[in-house]
């Protein structure tokens, strides 16, 4: 099965019932598409990235990706929190020669295809793969749904048990700061990261920082009004995503 043309996908009558048909019946993978220059291995069936990737033909998320990429240069660290299978991690690490990548994710299945996608565009020696969840040190179960993106450490509607994962404090798995990070692990923001900055010096903050905010309403800790009180500012916001950049004296 392949997508439809793009003219066909973006008819307004067709557009809602073409994407839930071609959903439906998406390979369940591995696909191999080259999109924006760069090679992916996909599993349509499995997962949304995967399948906007393989659907759309382009990689979602450009103002984000962009934001991180102008503030990074060679030699920085970009930390990927919840790396699905590399949107942020290979592109960012194809639009700044020189950087390094710390990408965390826990679900075995994605985390494999992370790590052929980096091998695929030959960027696996810029890249340490992590299968931890970032959080409060121990064991956890991981909820997993129909979307393995969705896979959450936090029970959601329609989720089912899966794979007991480590889970270990950002701090302890970091050797160098993080230029930049992303973190999108689906309402786990606040557990995953506010410690961080409880945990370290200010010399080891961020610049840049991208945070999933659909699930805001999971926090307990709000992590966008901590953030702004250590000089964080929001610079961009998307339907998903709010961008901060820090200011610093």
């Amino acid at each position: 099965m392949r997508p439809p043309p793009p003219w066909l996908r973006r008819t307004p009558l067709l557009r809602e019932p073409m994407r839930r048909l071609y959903k439906r019946y998406a390979p369940t993978g591995p696909v191999l598409s080259t999109v924006e220059g760069l090679a992916w291995s996909l599993a349509p069936r499995d997962n949304k990235v995967d399948f906007d990737i393989w659907y759309k033909g382009r990689l979602e998320e450009a103002a984000e990706r962009a934001f991180l990429a102008s503030m990074l240069r060679a030699g920085d660290v970009f930390v990927d929190i919840g790396a699905n299978i590399g949107l942020y991690t290979i592109g960012l690490l194809a639009a700044v020669p020189g950087l390094s990548v710390v990408a965390l994710e826990p679900l075995e299945r994605v985390r494999t295809r992370l790590k052929h996608n980096l091998a695929l565009n030959h960027l696996a020696d810029r890249a340490s793969v992590r299968s931890e969840a970032v959080g409060p040190e121990g064991q956890r179960q991981l909820y997993e749904s129909r979307n393995a993106g969705r896979s959450s450490l936090v029970p959601f509607a329609g989720s089912r048990p899966g794979e007991v994962i480590a889970v270990r404090p950002l701090a302890d798995l970091l050797d160098l700061p993080p230029a930049a990070l992303k973190i999108d692990v689906e309402g786990f923001e606040d557990v995953a990261l506010m410690p961080y900055f409880d945990a370290v010096g200010e010399e080891r903050w961020p610049r840049a920082i991208v945070i999933e905010t659909l699930h805001r309403k999971l926090w307990a800790r709000d992590c966008l009004q901590e953030l702004f009180q250590r000089g964080y500012e929001r610079v961009g916001e998307t339907g998903e995503n709010a961008l901060l950049a820090r200011h610093t004296r």
